[in-house]
């Protein structure tokens, strides 16, 4: 809660000047106004810092995924056997590890008991319960149905990283054979080139074009490695900077869904996000407005967020959403249009946006494989050239070693 300074008239006549803890000004002024004081004045306190070790701690506070979901699968379970939300969260508290999350909980409690909604004191938190979270939770307390809505988010939130998983697991292998690769290629040229290069020293104007094009690569790597390293460290934080530009996050957004091989994957997983995540929310009761709105702030893409919000101005308007993702053919294919169609006329649109995300949930497993297929012979070829390079640059001289050395 924060914490202001005043200045006040007490019935006395006195000028008072004191601190005190209060949710806003307004209910600061009608606190002190039960304590017969007339307020002239109200300011929040200036803190000194806000940094400190302690809040330098925090930023390794975390609560990971697998921790989450227990927590919403035990949480229903708890409830959904008749105990009372405040003794399931207290119960969850005790049994969790983590010492950041059993504070956050502990905290949680304290509100529930004070009074508080669970959805109330959970948007407390945003570092650990995100928004999508939230609103269900706060439709489940509506609906009184909050164990299913927990279970349901439960499930939801595994077929998520169930996905996310299989984009990692497919990174894997190419990430390693580049490594290798680099690694390889890195001690060829600092190591084993250097000493076959000695073969031909102070003759290095008579070498072949490749084999001096080596010579420069390998003595760059070997001697200006500081400045190779600089200008790395620089176009990242180059690159870092501009994507947090609005203009720089919007181009780099739009890269993701067109790029050659890696943009058709994107897409897919985010039209799977999307239509699981909005059909879990209506399914759950939540208003389809403030369904679309929430959907689009759980996708890390402002061009599909953005095609969101038009979408949700058209429901607001009086229109269906399928109308308006026909203008977005690349990120909704006619397929899911026709689906959803159906699913607005019939009334059974939760239905058709749990197909729709079952069917590119596999399609993102195909994607991946594709992805993976396309990889490994691309990745072949650059091996390929630069194993040539190095080759000629080396068996050139050879071929006229006679001429090289007299």
């Amino acid at each position: 809660m924060p914490l202001y300074t005043y200045k006040a008239v007490d019935h006395n006549g006195q000028m008072v000047d004191g601190e005190e803890n209060g949710d806003s000004p307004e209910s600061l002024i009608k606190k002190l106004a039960g304590m017969r004081l007339s307020v002239i004045d109200v300011k929040p306190k200036k803190r000194i810092s806000n940094f400190s070790f302690s809040k330098l701690g925090t930023v390794f506070d975390r609560v990971s995924s697998k921790e989450l979901k227990y927590f919403y699968v035990n949480l229903a379970t708890l409830i959904n056997s008749g105990c009372t939300l405040k003794t399931s969260i207290a119960a969850l508290s005790d049994q969790s590890e983590n010492q950041f999350f059993k504070k956050v909980l502990l905290e949680i409690d304290r509100d529930i008991t004070s009074g508080k909604a669970l959805s109330e004191s959970l948007a407390k938190h945003p570092r650990v319960f995100n928004q999508l979270f939230i609103t269900l939770v706060k439709s489940g307390e509506e609906g009184g149905m909050l164990d299913q809505i927990l279970m349901r988010y439960a499930g939801y939130v595994e077929n998520q990283e169930k996905i996310k998983s299989r984009i990692r697991g497919a990174m894997i292998l190419p990430a390693i054979i580049s490594i290798v690769a680099v690694g390889v290629v890195i001690g060829l040229l600092t190591y084993v080139f250097p000493t076959f290069m000695e073969l031909f020293k102070g003759k290095e104007n008579l070498l072949p074009a490749p084999t001096k094009f080596v010579i420069w690569v390998s003595d760059t790597l070997m001697y200006s490695y500081h400045w190779i390293l600089a200008a790395i460290f620089s176009l990242g934080m180059a690159f870092y900077m501009i994507l947090q530009t609005k203009l720089g996050w919007r181009a780099f957004c739009l890269f993701q869904l067109y790029v050659p091989l890696f943009g058709r994957l994107f897409r897919k997983v985010y039209l799977a996000r999307f239509s699981q995540t909005l059909g879990a929310l209506i399914k759950s009761g939540v208003p389809t407005l403030r369904a679309i709105s929430t959907t689009g702030e759980t996708i890390p893409n402002v061009i599909v967020t953005d095609a969101l919000k038009v979408i949700s101005s058209c429901v607001e308007r009086g229109g269906t959403m399928t109308s308006e993702m026909a203008k977005y053919p690349i990120l909704f294919p006619n397929m899911v249009i026709l689906m959803l169609s159906v699913g607005e006329t019939t009334g059974n649109i939760d239905a058709m946006l749990e197909k729709v995300g079952s069917y590119f949930e596999a399609e993102v497993q195909e994607a991946i494989s594709a992805l993976l297929s396309a990889i490994e012979p691309i990745m072949t070829v650059i091996m390929g050239v630069v194993v040539l390079v190095l080759a000629l640059s080396m068996f050139l001289p050879l071929f006229d070693i006679g001429k090289t050395l007299s």
